[in-house]
């Protein structure tokens, strides 16, 4: 086998598993994105019964809601790293790859796709 063929092969390898890694990042920021808001969903229903004080519901909103916002900024630096990451693979193979790799889904045909895999 030719080295030049060889290293195209090995390239087209580490795109393959790198575009699965960023459609499994993007995944995963949407997965923990739905789930928060599934449970603040619950939350809300349970402190809005007549058996919470008014002062722990407080807390309880305003203590989420921080640590929600804390989440969803790291979860968008994870989708901003799966979506601008492959940008710099021409720098690192110090060559133009000829090959346009495809950005990642967009959020919601993850979360459809992992919806219909889940149905089958």
């Amino acid at each position: 086998m030719e080295p030049i063929r060889a290293f195209d092969e090995e390239v087209n390898q580490f795109l393959k598993s790198s575009e699965e890694l960023i459609e499994l990042g993007t995944s995963f920021a949407a997965n923990i994105s739905a789930a928060l808001e599934n449970f603040r969903h619950d939350m809300d229903m349970m402190a809005s019964s007549p058996f919470v004080e008014k002062a722990v519901q407080d807390m309880l909103n305003e203590s989420f809601s921080r640590m929600e916002a804390r989440v969803k900024s790291n979860l968008a630096n994870i989708e901003s790293i799966c979506r601008d990451g492959g940008q710099w693979y021409s720098f690192y193979l110090n060559r133009a790859l000829g090959r346009k790799v495809t950005p990642p889904k967009s959020e919601v045909e993850i979360v459809k796709k992992a919806a219909g895999q889940g149905a089958a």
